[in-house]
């Protein structure tokens, strides 16, 4: 049985998790062949990769991983803006994921005693998007693609449920 407060949170980070793949994947769609696409195009390898581990936890404890209809339409939003617009985005982004990475370090707090493993995944994807976000901000692109296998290789074939 999941409290309250963590059914809230992970509904949440679920709705997050696929607000991302819809925006990221929009942006990266129309920046093939820009430099900067190393950050879009590897936020959204990161969110596909997330999502058959997010898929596991949200049906083992019982929650809808589909995109509400807000969902999507932010996403649709989002994945549209300007590429001149991309930067500013970024910026007003990271203080907001910095942010939010309290706030699932409190779900992983509150969290079913089966999913500790998973929520630690939840918060170092977290910590990862951020490292992301600063090395996108410093136009250190080739870290991005480093940092992202890295990750990939430490959870490829690692379960995060017993």
């Amino acid at each position: 049985m999941v409290s309250d407060e963590f059914t809230k949170a992970f509904d949440y980070e679920l709705q997050n998790r696929a607000f991302a793949l819809l925006s990221m994947s929009g942006i990266a769609r129309r920046l093939k062949g820009d430099p900067r696409n190393a950050f879009w195009d590897g936020y959204v390898k990161l969110e596909h990769f997330n999502a058959p581990r997010y898929a596991e936890a949200a049906r083992r404890w019982g929650f809808d991983d589909q995109p509400t209809q807000w969902t999507k339409i932010r996403g649709a939003l989002i994945g549209a803006t300007p590429k001149f617009m991309l930067q500013p985005l970024l910026k007003f982004a990271y203080p907001k994921t910095v942010e939010y990475l309290e706030d699932l370090r409190r779900m992983r707090g509150v969290g079913p005693d089966d999913g500790k493993e998973f929520l630690d995944y939840v918060v170092e994807q977290e910590i990862l998007q951020i490292e992301m976000m600063q090395m996108a901000l410093n136009e250190r692109y080739a870290g991005i693609t480093r940092s992202l296998e890295s990750f990939f290789r430490k959870y490829s074939d690692r379960e995060l449920f017993d």
